[in-house]
Protein backbone atom coordinates (compact mmCIF):
# COMPACT_ATOMS: atom_id res chain seq x y z
CA UNK A 1 0.00 0.00 0.00
CA UNK A 2 1.05 3.62 -0.63
CA UNK A 3 1.30 5.25 2.69
CA UNK A 4 1.12 8.89 1.09
CA UNK A 5 -0.88 10.84 -1.59
CA UNK A 6 -1.42 9.74 -4.92
CA UNK A 7 0.49 12.01 -7.46
CA UNK A 8 -1.92 13.90 -9.79
CA UNK A 9 -0.56 13.33 -13.61
CA UNK A 10 -1.77 15.18 -16.57
CA UNK A 11 -0.92 12.50 -19.10
CA UNK A 12 -0.44 9.19 -18.77
CA UNK A 13 2.36 9.60 -21.02
CA UNK A 14 3.92 10.87 -18.28
CA UNK A 15 4.60 7.24 -17.05
CA UNK A 16 6.17 5.85 -20.07
CA UNK A 17 9.64 6.39 -18.94
CA UNK A 18 8.50 4.28 -15.50
CA UNK A 19 6.66 1.49 -17.08
CA UNK A 20 6.57 -0.71 -20.45
CA UNK A 21 3.33 -2.85 -19.18
CA UNK A 22 0.12 -1.19 -18.73
CA UNK A 23 -2.72 -3.00 -17.64
CA UNK A 24 -6.38 -1.24 -18.58
CA UNK A 25 -9.12 -1.61 -17.84
CA UNK A 26 -11.95 -0.82 -20.00
CA UNK A 27 -15.57 -0.06 -18.45
CA UNK A 28 -15.17 3.44 -17.33
CA UNK A 29 -11.86 4.11 -18.29
CA UNK A 30 -11.85 3.65 -21.93
CA UNK A 31 -15.94 3.30 -22.71
CA UNK A 32 -19.13 3.34 -20.80
CA UNK A 33 -20.25 -0.06 -22.24
CA UNK A 34 -21.78 2.04 -25.45
CA UNK A 35 -19.75 4.78 -26.44
CA UNK A 36 -15.81 5.67 -26.28
CA UNK A 37 -14.65 8.47 -24.19
CA UNK A 38 -13.62 11.44 -26.28
CA UNK A 39 -9.90 10.80 -26.69
CA UNK A 40 -9.15 7.35 -25.66
CA UNK A 41 -8.32 5.23 -28.27
CA UNK A 42 -5.90 8.03 -29.50
CA UNK A 43 -4.79 8.25 -26.18
CA UNK A 44 -3.99 4.13 -26.12
CA UNK A 45 -2.18 4.65 -29.39
CA UNK A 46 -0.31 7.23 -27.87
CA UNK A 47 1.61 5.08 -25.19
CA UNK A 48 2.05 2.21 -27.67
CA UNK A 49 3.81 4.43 -30.37
CA UNK A 50 5.93 5.72 -27.34
CA UNK A 51 6.66 2.23 -26.44
CA UNK A 52 4.06 1.08 -24.05
CA UNK A 53 2.54 -2.21 -24.49
CA UNK A 54 -1.17 -2.00 -23.67
CA UNK A 55 -3.02 -4.89 -21.90
CA UNK A 56 -6.84 -4.89 -21.55
CA UNK A 57 -7.87 -6.27 -18.59
CA UNK A 58 -11.65 -6.56 -18.10
CA UNK A 59 -13.99 -7.82 -15.09
CA UNK A 60 -16.29 -9.26 -17.62
CA UNK A 61 -17.94 -12.15 -17.23
CA UNK A 62 -17.67 -13.02 -21.01
CA UNK A 63 -14.77 -14.36 -23.20
CA UNK A 64 -12.33 -12.16 -24.46
CA UNK A 65 -12.96 -12.41 -28.50
CA UNK A 66 -16.93 -10.89 -27.52
CA UNK A 67 -14.92 -8.18 -25.55
CA UNK A 68 -12.52 -7.91 -28.36
CA UNK A 69 -15.54 -7.14 -30.96
CA UNK A 70 -17.24 -4.50 -28.93
CA UNK A 71 -13.72 -2.87 -28.41
CA UNK A 72 -13.71 -2.73 -32.12
CA UNK A 73 -17.17 -1.56 -32.70
CA UNK A 74 -16.18 1.21 -30.27
CA UNK A 75 -13.40 2.61 -32.41
CA UNK A 76 -10.46 0.73 -30.39
CA UNK A 77 -8.61 -1.47 -32.99
CA UNK A 78 -6.10 -3.45 -32.78
CA UNK A 79 -3.67 -0.67 -33.21
CA UNK A 80 -4.87 0.14 -29.67
CA UNK A 81 -3.64 -2.35 -27.46
CA UNK A 82 -1.80 -5.99 -27.71
CA UNK A 83 -3.85 -7.94 -25.69
CA UNK A 84 -7.31 -8.28 -23.85
CA UNK A 85 -8.12 -10.44 -21.25
CA UNK A 86 -11.39 -10.69 -19.62
CA UNK A 87 -12.17 -12.39 -16.16
CA UNK A 88 -14.58 -14.57 -18.06
CA UNK A 89 -11.71 -15.69 -20.31
CA UNK A 90 -9.72 -16.70 -16.93
CA UNK A 91 -12.69 -18.46 -15.58
CA UNK A 92 -13.67 -20.53 -18.67
CA UNK A 93 -10.27 -22.06 -18.94
CA UNK A 94 -9.94 -22.63 -14.91
CA UNK A 95 -13.27 -24.45 -15.16
CA UNK A 96 -12.14 -26.53 -18.26
CA UNK A 97 -8.48 -27.36 -16.92
CA UNK A 98 -8.91 -27.32 -13.02
CA UNK A 99 -12.44 -27.28 -12.06
CA UNK A 100 -14.23 -29.57 -13.55
CA UNK A 101 -13.40 -33.04 -13.29
CA UNK A 102 -11.83 -32.18 -9.69
CA UNK A 103 -13.98 -29.72 -8.36
CA UNK A 104 -17.07 -30.38 -9.78
CA UNK A 105 -17.82 -33.68 -11.70
CA UNK A 106 -17.72 -34.08 -15.62
CA UNK A 107 -21.35 -32.51 -17.01
CA UNK A 108 -22.60 -31.03 -13.17
CA UNK A 109 -25.92 -29.59 -13.65
CA UNK A 110 -25.29 -25.66 -13.75
CA UNK A 111 -27.34 -22.56 -13.73
CA UNK A 112 -26.08 -19.86 -15.74
CA UNK A 113 -27.08 -16.29 -15.30
CA UNK A 114 -25.25 -13.87 -18.24
CA UNK A 115 -25.81 -10.35 -19.58
CA UNK A 116 -27.90 -10.22 -22.83
CA UNK A 117 -28.03 -13.83 -23.05
CA UNK A 118 -24.11 -14.29 -23.72
CA UNK A 119 -23.27 -17.83 -24.08
CA UNK A 120 -19.54 -17.66 -24.17
CA UNK A 121 -19.07 -18.12 -20.72
CA UNK A 122 -20.59 -21.63 -20.71
CA UNK A 123 -20.19 -22.86 -24.49
CA UNK A 124 -17.67 -25.95 -24.71
CA UNK A 125 -17.53 -26.45 -21.05
CA UNK A 126 -18.49 -30.09 -20.15
CA UNK A 127 -21.16 -28.47 -17.64
CA UNK A 128 -25.09 -29.43 -18.01
CA UNK A 129 -27.27 -26.56 -18.09
CA UNK A 130 -30.83 -26.32 -15.98
CA UNK A 131 -33.09 -23.84 -15.89
CA UNK A 132 -34.52 -24.30 -12.45
CA UNK A 133 -31.95 -23.19 -9.58
CA UNK A 134 -33.21 -26.45 -7.04
CA UNK A 135 -31.35 -28.53 -9.72
CA UNK A 136 -28.06 -27.02 -9.76
CA UNK A 137 -24.90 -28.25 -8.77
CA UNK A 138 -23.30 -25.01 -9.20
CA UNK A 139 -24.10 -21.53 -10.50
CA UNK A 140 -22.00 -19.78 -12.97
CA UNK A 141 -22.20 -15.88 -12.34
CA UNK A 142 -21.40 -14.48 -15.20
CA UNK A 143 -24.08 -11.47 -15.35
CA UNK A 144 -26.62 -9.93 -13.59
CA UNK A 145 -29.03 -11.28 -15.87
CA UNK A 146 -31.61 -8.33 -15.09
CA UNK A 147 -34.29 -8.77 -17.38
CA UNK A 148 -36.29 -5.50 -15.83
CA UNK A 149 -35.51 -6.83 -12.01
CA UNK A 150 -33.60 -5.78 -9.57
CA UNK A 151 -31.03 -7.06 -7.02
CA UNK A 152 -33.83 -8.29 -4.94
CA UNK A 153 -35.69 -10.31 -7.31
CA UNK A 154 -31.96 -11.70 -8.54
CA UNK A 155 -31.14 -12.68 -5.24
CA UNK A 156 -34.89 -14.20 -3.97
CA UNK A 157 -34.23 -16.66 -6.84
CA UNK A 158 -31.11 -17.83 -5.77
CA UNK A 159 -32.20 -18.40 -1.95
CA UNK A 160 -32.82 -22.31 -2.04
CA UNK A 161 -29.29 -22.44 -3.71
CA UNK A 162 -28.03 -20.68 -0.24
CA UNK A 163 -29.70 -23.11 1.60
CA UNK A 164 -28.45 -25.80 -0.23
CA UNK A 165 -24.95 -25.37 -0.03
CA UNK A 166 -24.73 -25.11 -3.28
CA UNK A 167 -21.29 -23.12 -4.46
CA UNK A 168 -21.52 -20.11 -7.06
CA UNK A 169 -18.71 -18.83 -9.26
CA UNK A 170 -18.98 -15.35 -9.81
CA UNK A 171 -16.66 -13.75 -12.89
CA UNK A 172 -17.29 -11.12 -12.42
CA UNK A 173 -16.72 -9.19 -9.32
CA UNK A 174 -17.81 -5.81 -10.13
CA UNK A 175 -20.96 -4.24 -8.19
CA UNK A 176 -21.44 -1.66 -10.38
CA UNK A 177 -22.31 -2.16 -14.39
CA UNK A 178 -23.55 0.04 -16.95
CA UNK A 179 -26.46 0.00 -19.14
CA UNK A 180 -28.65 2.06 -21.24
CA UNK A 181 -30.75 3.84 -18.04
CA UNK A 182 -27.23 4.24 -16.54
CA UNK A 183 -25.36 2.36 -13.83
CA UNK A 184 -26.88 -0.34 -12.47
CA UNK A 185 -25.84 -3.22 -9.66
CA UNK A 186 -23.64 -5.86 -11.17
CA UNK A 187 -22.98 -9.82 -10.46
CA UNK A 188 -20.50 -8.67 -8.00
CA UNK A 189 -23.14 -7.53 -5.61
CA UNK A 190 -25.06 -10.80 -5.84
CA UNK A 191 -22.45 -12.42 -5.25
CA UNK A 192 -21.89 -10.41 -2.26
CA UNK A 193 -25.36 -11.20 -1.49
CA UNK A 194 -25.15 -14.64 -1.70
CA UNK A 195 -21.56 -14.80 0.66
CA UNK A 196 -23.37 -12.65 3.23
CA UNK A 197 -26.27 -14.87 3.66
CA UNK A 198 -23.98 -18.19 3.87
CA UNK A 199 -23.53 -19.12 0.44
CA UNK A 200 -20.08 -20.12 -0.77
CA UNK A 201 -18.45 -18.10 -3.87
CA UNK A 202 -15.49 -18.65 -5.69
CA UNK A 203 -14.61 -14.85 -7.18
CA UNK A 204 -12.86 -14.59 -10.53
CA UNK A 205 -11.26 -11.53 -11.87
CA UNK A 206 -10.04 -8.34 -10.59
CA UNK A 207 -8.74 -7.86 -7.39
CA UNK A 208 -8.30 -11.88 -7.13
CA UNK A 209 -5.07 -13.10 -8.43
CA UNK A 210 -5.65 -15.46 -10.72
CA UNK A 211 -6.52 -13.00 -13.55
CA UNK A 212 -3.10 -11.39 -12.74
CA UNK A 213 -1.31 -14.88 -12.46
CA UNK A 214 -3.22 -15.47 -15.84
CA UNK A 215 -1.82 -12.32 -17.85
CA UNK A 216 1.74 -12.73 -16.20
CA UNK A 217 2.05 -16.80 -17.32
CA UNK A 218 0.91 -16.31 -20.98
CA UNK A 219 2.35 -12.87 -21.26
CA UNK A 220 5.49 -13.63 -20.32
CA UNK A 221 5.95 -10.58 -17.60
CA UNK A 222 8.36 -11.63 -15.32
CA UNK A 223 9.16 -8.13 -14.28
CA UNK A 224 6.53 -6.47 -12.21
CA UNK A 225 8.54 -3.45 -11.66
CA UNK A 226 7.72 -2.24 -15.24
CA UNK A 227 4.16 -3.24 -14.73
CA UNK A 228 1.51 -0.32 -14.01
CA UNK A 229 -2.79 -0.97 -13.41
CA UNK A 230 -5.10 1.70 -14.74
CA UNK A 231 -8.21 1.49 -13.57
CA UNK A 232 -11.53 3.55 -11.98
CA UNK A 233 -12.34 1.12 -9.09
CA UNK A 234 -10.58 1.80 -6.17
CA UNK A 235 -11.66 -1.62 -4.79
CA UNK A 236 -10.73 -3.65 -8.09
CA UNK A 237 -8.44 -1.85 -10.47
CA UNK A 238 -6.12 -0.49 -7.38
CA UNK A 239 -6.55 -2.71 -4.26
CA UNK A 240 -6.06 -5.92 -7.23
CA UNK A 241 -2.81 -4.38 -8.84
CA UNK A 242 -1.48 -3.26 -5.00
CA UNK A 243 -1.75 -6.60 -3.54
CA UNK A 244 0.69 -7.95 -5.87
CA UNK A 245 3.29 -5.30 -5.31
CA UNK A 246 2.20 -3.70 -8.60
CA UNK A 247 2.02 0.29 -9.32
CA UNK A 248 -1.69 1.88 -10.03
CA UNK A 249 -2.99 4.87 -11.25
CA UNK A 250 -6.21 6.23 -10.65
CA UNK A 251 -8.45 7.15 -13.52
CA UNK A 252 -11.42 10.19 -12.48
CA UNK A 253 -13.98 8.82 -14.79
CA UNK A 254 -16.65 5.85 -14.52
CA UNK A 255 -17.75 5.49 -11.23
CA UNK A 256 -16.12 8.34 -9.78
CA UNK A 257 -16.98 10.75 -12.08
CA UNK A 258 -19.17 12.10 -9.30
CA UNK A 259 -16.63 11.58 -6.35
CA UNK A 260 -14.47 14.48 -4.94
CA UNK A 261 -11.26 14.44 -3.10
CA UNK A 262 -12.55 13.57 0.29
CA UNK A 263 -14.71 10.67 -1.35
CA UNK A 264 -11.82 9.30 -2.89
CA UNK A 265 -9.44 9.30 0.52
CA UNK A 266 -12.90 7.31 2.14
CA UNK A 267 -12.22 4.66 -0.10
CA UNK A 268 -9.05 4.92 0.16
CA UNK A 269 -9.54 3.79 3.88
CA UNK A 270 -12.52 2.20 3.43
CA UNK A 271 -10.35 -0.97 1.02
CA UNK A 272 -7.16 0.13 2.86
CA UNK A 273 -4.86 1.02 -0.42
CA UNK A 274 -3.85 4.00 -2.12
CA UNK A 275 -3.01 4.48 -5.90
CA UNK A 276 0.61 5.72 -6.79
CA UNK A 277 -0.89 7.84 -9.53
CA UNK A 278 -4.39 9.68 -10.17
CA UNK A 279 -5.45 11.23 -13.21
CA UNK A 280 -8.72 13.22 -14.08
CA UNK A 281 -9.35 10.83 -17.38
CA UNK A 282 -7.02 8.70 -19.84
CA UNK A 283 -7.18 10.92 -22.93
CA UNK A 284 -5.94 13.95 -20.78
CA UNK A 285 -2.96 15.06 -21.99
CA UNK A 286 -2.53 12.85 -24.99
CA UNK A 287 -4.11 15.38 -28.28
CA UNK A 288 -0.07 16.48 -28.88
Amino acid sequence: MNPGSPVSIDSVAELVPRFKTFLVDQFGVLHNGFDPYPGAARALRTLKSAGGRIIIISNSGKRASVNKTRMHSLGFDDDCFDELVTSGEVAWHLLQHHFIGNRFAAGAQCFFLSNNDDRSAVEGLDLNEVDNVNDAELILLSGQHLDGHGLTSVCQLLEAAVRRNIPCICTNPDKVAYAAGGKVFSSGAVAQWYESHGGEVIWLGKPYAEIYEHIFSTQAIDDLRSVVCVGDSVEHDIKGGAQLGLSTLLVRTGINDHLNDNDLRSLYLEHDVVPDFVIPGISCGSAN
